[in-house]
């Protein structure tokens, strides 16, 4: 550490510093000139324009959140709050194959446009760069990278076609993922789950792995399953990193329902034999025992979601495919008291109901009212599953190569506070810190800090942010460890964390005695 400072701007004093390398921490003062560190140590002869007491306080590396869909939201609330009050600094955007830069005015993007228009944001932008370009004229309240989106751009060319792609259309999904990572992209990712990334086979996906390795990119991927099929796809995944030859990012890993429950034990494994061959796999989850989802992809059959949206709306109100739906719905025998609906733009009253509740009150079976729901809003309607084990939880927790990502978005608990969204958007980072390192010790306090900074930055390559040393940009976190908690629960999301005192960006105060200083200090980063 260098101890010799002359003049700064900022210099933090006396708190417990976790350089977010994984060593221990050490008491501290930090000096911020401009954007950057320029000494780290006992500075006491320091002159620096403020002096901000940090003792019996924890200073860490801004928190980097590797999964999150915050694109959905930049546009209309780049301010990003719920993420800020987590201590989050950087965001990845663009992930599981879904991307708001891809979009287009057409009405193939009527899904994606859902999400924008309630609240003003029209598509106007014609490419990913372009709307790049915008969100750096607008400003934005964190750090933020972009994926290039496969679903997304394999609709624009592809549209909904459940089909292998023609040599043309091959070439022009590789041609956009160029421009993307030309334009600034960290990597591609993928969405198997969901419609029509679904419909992409292996050969494809390795294909256009390619070409994001050429340009120094990673592969990141919501798997093809995350239930019944989780080994396979996890091979698959592995399959495509190694044949593209570019690092592996297993999205918010984790094995759903209950016959499934352990599953985990044995992708670890292969993760780490993966390793052993040279391959770079990393993995992210977040510390929560339920998934949301869209309703649709939670509980109908898979070939029920082929094609565009309203194919799928016709599948559910035509009576003979209607029956066979109900009958295969029926036969799963789902637990319709842990699947809980969350956004409906539709019908408020609604969100917070589990499906057995609803039906109840509708007079309804679950299945019956779950097909004229999706009919009546478009499919438009989330869910939170209640369907993952908090055993699996901690084992993913525990593995080496696992970091944190939210999976969620950057939400204004005020404008956006009709929507019902997963807490994972308001608390993942603070839970992580309050229950399973303060309350349950399954990590300490080091190692936590490592997998939301240090372990992000290394996937992202990023030398220069998740660490605090000296020529680092001043991307600042601190909280009370004693007081740092979550607050957000299913039935009440809409709460800020609790902890987070301080937060500066590229030097600049963002949060300052856990008040908004309304300072949009994050910058768009671009892989170039």
């Amino acid at each position: 550490m260098q101890n010799e400072c002359v003049r700064c701007d900022i210099l933090l004093r006396g708190g417990t510093v976790y350089d977010g390398t994984g060593a221990p921490g050490r008491y501290a003062d930090i000096a911020i000139l401009d954007d950057r560190i320029v000494a780290i140590g006992e500075l006491a002869e320091c002159e620096a324009g403020t002096v901000v007491n940090l003792e019996k306080l924890c200073v860490a590396p801004a928190f980097i959140d590797i999964h999150t869909h915050s694109d959905f939201s930049l546009l209309h609330h780049p301010e990003q709050l719920s993420m800020l009050y987590q201590g989050v600094g950087t965001q990845v955007v663009g992930n599981c194959g879904l991307g708001v830069a891809h979009t287009d005015a057409s009405p193939r993007f009527q899904q994606e446009q859902r999400w924008l228009k309630p609240y003003g944001v029209e598509v106007d932008w014609n490419s990913f760069d372009e709307h790049l370009k915008r969100l750096e004229s607008l400003g934005v309240g964190t750090n933020v990278l972009f994926l290039c989106a496969h679903g997304t751009l394999r609709k624009k060319v592809m549209g909904f076609d459940q089909r292998t792609p023609d040599s043309a259309e091959l070439k022009a999904m590789k041609r956009e993922i160029a421009l993307c990572m030309e334009a600034g992209a960290w990597g591609l990712s993928t969405g198997l789950e969901y419609v029509p990334g679904c419909y992409a086979q292996t050969p494809e996906l390795i294909e256009l792995a390619q070409v994001a390795a050429q340009y120094g990119g990673f592969y990141a991927t919501h798997l093809r399953s995350e239930g019944d099929q989780l080994i396979e796809s996890v091979a698959e995944a592995i399959q495509i990193a190694e044949r593209a030859e570019l690092p592996l990012q297993l999205s918010h890993h984790k094995a759903e329902g209950q016959r499934n429950w352990g599953k985990v034990q044995q992708t670890l494994q292969m993760v780490s034999d993966a390793l052993q061959r040279g391959v770079d796999v990393m993995l992210d989850m977040y510390p929560y025992t339920a998934y949301q989802t869209s309703l649709a992809v939670a509980c109908l059959p898979s070939w029920v979601l082929e094609g565009e949206p309203k194919e799928v709306i016709e599948r559910l109100r035509t009576v003979s495919t209607r029956q066979r739906i109900l009958q295969e719905m029926r036969a799963r025998h789902e637990d319709w008291e842990g699947v809980v609906i969350g956004s409906v733009p539709g019908n408020r009253a609604l969100q917070g109901l589990s499906v057995a509740q609803a039906a109840a009150e509708a007079r309804q079976s679950p299945e019956e009212f779950i097909l004229d729901l999706l009919m009546q809003e478009g499919l438009f309607v989330g869910v939170a599953c209640f369907q993952l084990s908090e055993a699996d939880v901690r084992t993913v927790l525990r593995y080496p190569r696992t970091m944190i990502g939210s999976d969620g978005v950057g939400y204004d608990p005020q404008k956006m506070g009709a929507e019902r969204p997963h807490p994972r958007s308001y608390g993942t980072f603070p839970r992580v810190l309050s229950r399973y390192v303060r309350e349950e010790s399954v990590l300490t306090i080091e190692d936590a800090i490592f997998r939301m900074t240090g372990l992000p930055a290394a996937r992202l390559k990023l030398p220069d942010r998740g660490v605090l040393q000296v020529g680092a940009y001043a991307d600042i976190v601190v909280f009370d460890f004693a007081q740092i908690a979550d607050r957000a629960t299913f039935r009440d999301p809409h709460q800020l964390s609790e902890g987070i005192i301080h937060l500066l960006l590229n030097g600049r105060w963002v949060l300052r005695d856990a008040q908004f200083t309304g300072t949009r200090a994050g910058k768009v980063l671009k892989r170039i």
